[in-house]
């Protein structure tokens, strides 16, 4: 999908949902302002950017405009139902990682000028070696243990991209918003590869330790069944 960044794109900020491009997130629209926001996006371009609050302003000053951290991820709606009071369901499909330039006061939502900061990927024979290892680990008998490991078991197929893989396992296996967004602001696969193979490596060391231990649930709160 081409995207026209000369465009300002509608913000969609919230405190714990961060979106990885290639994943999806299902949503719920209720507030008058991001209806009109979903309405407005399906007019046009489809267009919506996950975006995430910085601190703690967003508790005090939500009505506003509370600051926002610069990485966000744009996405399209790949489905959406409209209730009869006027809500949203929608399917919001993550499309590419972007930083934003300038930010327009909210009539009545938010809207921001981004700037792509992934454009030219590496091939995937470049990151053949990271994702050799990355996918030995998910064929670890150890971590086979650990429930999240089975939604990732189809991201083998050598039919999905590293980068892809890379982005859907951490939204797959990652539920601490401070570890996605940090991948979504990282602008190189290759370091995005890394950090998920360390990842992996200290959940075995957890599942590990805790079954030594002949504990159900580990520490991380990883479950052994």
């Amino acid at each position: 999908m081409i995207i026209d960044f000369a465009k300002p794109v509608p913000l969609f900020p919230l405190n714990a949902c961060v979106l990885l491009p290639h994943a999806t997130a299902p949503l719920h629209i209720f507030e008058d302002r991001y209806r009109k926001m979903v309405h407005g996006a399906l007019d046009t371009s489809g267009l919506i950017a996950m975006a995430t609050f910085e601190g703690e302003t967003w508790r005090t000053h939500y009505e506003g405009a509370p600051p926002i951290k610069p990485c966000v991820c744009v996405g399209y709606i790949a489905r959406h139902e409209r209730l009869k009071d006027g809500r949203y369901n929608i399917l919001l499909q993550g499309l590419c990682r972007a930083r934003v330039v300038s930010e327009f006061v909210p009539t009545p939502y938010r809207t921001a000028i981004l700037d792509p900061f992934e454009n030219d990927p590496p091939q995937d024979v470049d990151l053949e070696p990271c994702r050799d290892q990355i996918e030995k680990l998910f064929k670890d008998p150890l971590l086979r243990q650990w429930t999240q490991i089975g939604a990732v078991r189809n991201l083998l197929s050598k039919e999905i991209p590293t980068a892809a893989m890379l982005d859907l396992s951490v939204m797959a296996l990652c539920r601490c918003s401070r570890d996605r967004y940090e991948m979504l602001a990282e602008p190189c696969p290759c370091e995005r590869a890394e950090w998920l193979k360390k990842m992996l490596m200290r959940t075995r060391d957890t599942l590990g330790r805790a079954q030594r231990q002949g504990a159900c649930v580990s520490d991380d709160g990883v479950a052994l069944n």
